[in-house]
């Protein structure tokens, strides 16, 4: 299947977070049940989510289907210096920008299904329909409005961000079909194909020329859109309960990088005099459009995760049909737990993510500059393995009625701040979250919260990230830093799902 960008001269430093986020890119966690655990959920993976997050679980599970989704409300901020920890003038003589800068992200509702069938005493097969757990769109602005030395809001001037991001769009399912077997009641193994599928677009600005300073003049806008149509991946888990009330999980991921011929698009002379000059952007003359202009490739970090469960059993409490129909194959915790803790470790390869890689056709010339479009486009991203741990566990007040849950995370920073953006925040992590399950008959309605905390990336004006020029004479790269500053998050989730056992 062919796949395809459009592609400014800015390609590299655009962001895919709305496409791409796996393994340690993610927020913990995905699913209305994992989130209100805090992300300890592994070992438990009770509903047809298990499918992707621990195959190995489905046949130890009864049959079921779940629908659900989570209304994630983010917000991300940067604040550009440059050396001395000195503010940025955008050029053109104008002053320099007032503190930080924010994307508008809107509330983005971010689905799961899945449905598992467990056919026969040992075996159960499953699917589930997933995506990244990340917003869906953020859009930073290309002009800001300052003020002057009198407090006075005077008229809009380049954004100090542009360079990192402007529009940032993107959907990505990872269906997965799994099978499961058990190999004894208490041990089960398990598989699962990934086909992953992924949408997106985005843009940011480069420069004509390199100067030694920021010449909003020289901006150049650049607009990236794409279509993936196969990533290849798979799941893999194993489940053992050594003892009655202990259970053990280890769980891997692997999906293949996002890979695709580009197309280019660039629109030169964006601003005139700090403003948008839409008669110039929009001028032929100053457009620049080429299919198969080069080609791109992104790595999505491979994830592992190991858990450790406890599981207090509410004495001879009976199980509900649709579990005991599986005999000791199946069991419902909603009935026939008083409550259980988890303990789980992940570890996620970030640092396959070392550059997003670009290679152009050499010689393509920008339309409406001296500049050409650069032969490696390529930007540095030095990501690092970040490590994580999750604590949660749930308490049935009512057996077969009302079940609670709480827990919370934390991950390790995922790079040095010197090459901080505004795609990803690598910064450290961390959370709390709660959650409760009503239970009527056969069906489980479930809701939860969470909050994460970012620990802010902040290099004092000393970053490390260059943006791209169409200037060969100084490597196609700005002099100056472009990543210089702070930048800062936070995340509110609430998630509503749906369970039906049969």
């Amino acid at each position: 299947m062919k796949q395809r960008f459009t592609v400014g001269t800015t390609l590299v430093l655009a962001s895919i977070s709305g496409v791409c986020a796996a393994g340690g890119i993610e927020t913990p966690e995905l699913g209305v049940m994992a989130m209100g655990r805090g992300g300890a959920w592994l070992a438990r993976a009770d509903d047809a989510l298990s499918a992707h997050f621990n195959p190995a679980a489905m046949s130890r599970n009864p049959s079921s289907a779940h629908v659900g989704a989570h209304l994630m409300f983010r917000s991300h901020c940067f604040e550009r210096l440059g050396p001395g920890g000195q503010a940025v003038s955008p050029g053109q003589g104008l002053n320099s920008a007032p503190g930080e800068v924010c994307a508008d992200v809107p509330p983005f509702p971010n689905p799961q299904l899945g449905a598992t069938y467990h056919f026969a005493r040992r075996w159960a097969v499953g699917l589930a329909v997933v995506g990244p757990h990340k917003h869906g769109t953020a859009n930073w602005p290309a002009v800001v409005k300052y003020e002057n030395a009198f407090g006075v809001q005077e008229a809009d001037h380049p954004a100090a961000s542009r360079y990192l991001m402007l529009d940032d769009e993107g959907l990505a399912v990872f269906p997965t079909l799994s099978a499961s077997f058990a190999i004894l009641p208490n041990l089960s193994i398990g598989a699962g194909f990934i086909w992953g599928v992924a949408k997106f677009e985005f843009s940011n600005m480069a420069v004509a020329v390199s100067t030694p300073l920021d010449s909003a003049q020289l901006d150049i806008k650049s607009t990236i859109s794409g279509f993936d149509g196969f990533m290849p991946g798979f799941v893999a888990s194993a489940a053992w309960a050594p003892i009655r009330r202990l259970e053990l999980a280890a769980w891997y991921r692997f999906i293949d990088a996002i890979k695709s011929d580009v197309d280019l698009f660039a629109q030169a002379n964006y601003f005139n005099q700090g403003r948008v000059d839409e008669e110039a952007i929009n001028d032929p003359a100053n457009q620049t459009r080429l299919e198969d202009a080069g080609s791109f490739r992104f790595a999505l970090p491979m994830e592992a995760r190991l858990a450790l469960r406890y599981k207090h059993p509410r004495g001879f409490q009976k199980s509900q049909a649709f579990a005991g129909k599986h005999g000791e194959f199946a069991r419902d915790a909603m009935s026939e737990d008083l409550f259980d803790l988890e303990l789980d470790l992940s570890w996620a390869n970030n640092s396959a993510v070392q550059a997003v890689e670009i290679t152009m056709q050499e010689g393509i010339r920008i339309n409406g500059t001296p500049g050409f479009v650069p032969p490696d486009a390529s930007i540095a991203r030095k990501w690092r393995d970040v490590a994580g741990v999750r604590v949660g566990g749930e308490f049935v007040a009512i057996p077969d009625l009302i079940a609670v849950r709480a827990g919370g995370f934390f991950e390790s920073k995922g790079v040095d701040d010197k090459y901080l953006s505004v795609d990803f925040h690598q910064g450290a992590k961390w959370g709390m979250a709660a959650g409760a399950t009503l239970r009527l008959a056969n069906f489980d309605i479930s809701a939860g919260y969470s909050h994460t905390f970012f620990g802010a990336l902040d290099n004092g004006g000393d970053g490390a990230v260059h943006g791209l020029s169409g200037d060969g004479t100084t490597g196609f790269r700005t002099t100056q830093v472009i990543n210089g500053g702070r930048a800062n998050a936070g995340l509110d989730e609430v998630a509503l799902g749906a369970t039906v056992h049969y």
